[in-house]
């Protein structure tokens, strides 16, 4: 995966108990930018949902792909909350 190095945002999500953080990375020549679950943060509530997410070094978790040429922070916020939703953690 090739990344578009000015390209990033991070996501966070502070509710129901989680002080959890996401990064977006844009990719290069797509309109598409990949979601990691950062590693570096406690992720003990969630070790049972991310069993079956690989894990990439230096980048954490990747979770979820969004397709578009612009991410907003609000989009991005509101997929990382349904992802959430989807593995029944909130």
């Amino acid at each position: 995966m090739n990344f578009e190095p000015n390209h990033h945002l991070h996501i966070g999500y502070y509710d129901n108990g989680f002080d959890l953080e996401a990064t977006a990375y844009k990719t290069v020549g797509h309109s598409e930018w990949v979601i990691f679950l950062n590693s570096d943060q406690d992720l003990t509530d969630l070790n049972d949902a991310l069993y079956c997410y690989k894990e990439i070094d230096k980048l954490g978790y990747k979770i979820f792909t969004v397709n578009t040429d612009d991410l907003s922070y609000e989009y991005g916020l509101e997929k990382f909350t349904e992802w959430l939703k989807s593995l029944n953690l909130i």
